[in-house]
């Protein structure tokens, strides 16, 4: 898909996230040769959300970037800078390579993520919280932006 399709698709989708804020990350562990940066958090006009980011300090490692994934309503870590092999373990979760689903916790008050970046060895570990923004067209021309929190409580 072109970057033009891609611009299209985004204009015509109502009930997405449009920006994250209340922006917490607590890192618990960071290896040395890293550091955390933060992104804008609006969705750009091809669709993407990038909330932040875990970069090499010097040299060619890998780098980790964390974005909000409309389809199933969770956050993904996607590694770039790497090798095919090295980035399909990584998405994979296979052979000590981990970090590509965060699990959110328990809480439904809360949207909070652990977060456990590993390449074998550990990149980054900690929680990280955020609100949503959602967009939703009202009329053709007018539209309304809110954020909200939803709890979900199942049956039993």
């Amino acid at each position: 898909m072109d970057r033009q399709a891609k611009i299209n698709r985004t204009r015509t989708r109502d009930g997405r996230v449009s920006e994250v804020r209340n922006l917490e990350v607590n890192p618990t562990a960071i290896h040395p040769g890293y550091k955390l940066e933060w992104c804008d958090g609006i969705l750009s006009e091809t669709g993407k959300l990038e909330i932040f980011r875990v970069v090499p300090k010097s040299g060619s490692d890998p780098s980790f970037v964390a974005r909000w994934d409309q389809g199933p309503e969770e956050l993904d870590i996607d590694m770039r800078g790497a090798s095919n092999c090295r980035m399909k373990r990584f998405k994979a979760e296979q052979g000590n390579y981990k970090g590509h689903h965060p699990l959110r916790t328990a809480d439904p008050s809360k949207r909070i993520f652990t977060i456990d970046i590993r390449t074998p060895e550990t990149i980054f570990a900690g929680t990280v919280s955020f609100s949503n923004t959602y967009e939703m067209a009202i009329v053709d021309q007018l539209k309304v932006t809110d954020t909200c929190d939803a709890e979900v409580i199942r049956p039993g």
